[in-house]
């Protein structure tokens, strides 16, 4: 299904009115992502969006919006300024590979060619690795292909430059629709362990076999977790067992390990009691399901200007694959998603 913004009047939705979620609840796989994507793209400030749409079009330059002071071009007089658009932007989204059909092409190339926008871009988004040659017949400059995987890293490149000032909104949308990629199986995630600040947590994780963190945090799927402590990577990356969102710690009213947990951590003044928490029970240091390092992996990080910078302040995403090999921290960050 192709989806268009028609921006001279600055404003986006598709050839019939249809309210959009983040959340969609088509029935249709196609739909159900275009929808999230564009309700993401919705909600992003223009900088951003524009970003990201150029990232996907390999043109770091793309404008949906001109904004310019004190314009001289264009005809007589000096107005204070000038906000123009003229672009048409026809998206085509696919969710299964090779799926791109020439006849679907070419009727969107068609409406391309009835309009009058100065820029007219047809954008096909899709799961595969590579180029789809379905392409190749066409010759078509006005057509760009960009894979999930593309918007995937677009996202994280946005998110990992410090000279971006994004909003916690944001950057909870941008995440959120990593997460909706990835279980929906459009982009190929090799990072199976999420790395998480331990200063705190290892001496927990220790202790109690578990990770207790703040309700509603966003994490990917993945398998295991690893600590980040004191300037290196610790070497027992436990499996995660199970997690559980929104537990309250009020002694007794759960049961099992879950309520032996919440009684430990509230009598130890480690957590406060009545006060929401998400849970992850984690596989025990000497399980065989633990993954153990040959050693803990230094942090050798450095920003640009040459000072030393934390691995993670968050958390980051590594492959397992790469812990067991990694010396250092910088052989795993080409490895983040």
């Amino acid at each position: 299904m192709a989806w268009y913004w028609h921006l001279l009047a600055l404003g986006g939705g598709k050839t019939k009115h249809m309210s959009i979620n983040l959340f969609s609840t088509y029935s249709t796989g196609e739909n159900r992502v275009t929808a999230s994507i564009l309700a993401v793209l919705r909600s992003l400030s223009l900088d951003r969006m524009q970003r990201l749409l150029g990232a996907l079009l390999e043109e770091s330059e793309f404008e949906l919006v001109s904004i310019e002071n004190q314009p001289t071009k264009g005809g007589a007089g000096v107005p204070d300024a000038i906000i123009q658009s003229s672009c048409r932007l026809l998206i085509e989204t696919k969710i299964k590979r090779n799926a791109v059909r020439v006849d679907q092409l070419e009727r969107h190339l068609k409406r391309l060619d009835h309009a009058t926008e100065d820029i007219r871009t047809l954008l096909v988004l899709t799961p595969d690795e590579v180029r789809p040659t379905v392409f190749d017949p066409l010759q078509d400059s006005r057509i760009a292909w960009a894979s999930f995987a593309a918007l995937d890293q677009a996202i994280d490149e946005i998110l990992d430059d410090k000279y971006e000032v994004v909003s916690e909104r944001e950057a909870f949308l941008l995440r959120e629709l990593q997460n909706m990629l990835i279980a929906e199986d459009l982009v190929t995630n090799p990072n199976d362990v999420v790395v998480i600040p331990a200063r705190n947590a290892w001496p927990e994780y220790q202790e109690y076999h578990a990770y207790v963190c703040q309700p509603d945090r966003s994490f990917q799927q993945v398998s295991r977790m690893a600590f980040y402590a004191h300037g290196r990577i610790h070497p027992l990356v436990p499996l995660i067992l199970e997690s559980q969102d929104h537990v309250e710690f009020i002694p007794g009213k759960h049961t099992d390990r879950l309520d032996e947990l919440v009684r430990r951590l509230v009598r130890s003044n480690k957590r406060k009691e009545g006060t929401a928490y998400k849970v992850f029970f984690l596989s025990p240091p000497d399980s065989p399901d633990t993954l153990k390092l040959d050693h803990p992996i230094p942090n050798d990080l450095k920003s640009k200007s040459g000072k030393a910078t934390a691995f993670t302040q968050n958390q980051r995403y590594v492959s397992s694959e790469r812990l067991r090999t990694a010396k250092t921290t910088s052989d795993l960050v080409g490895q983040q998603a």
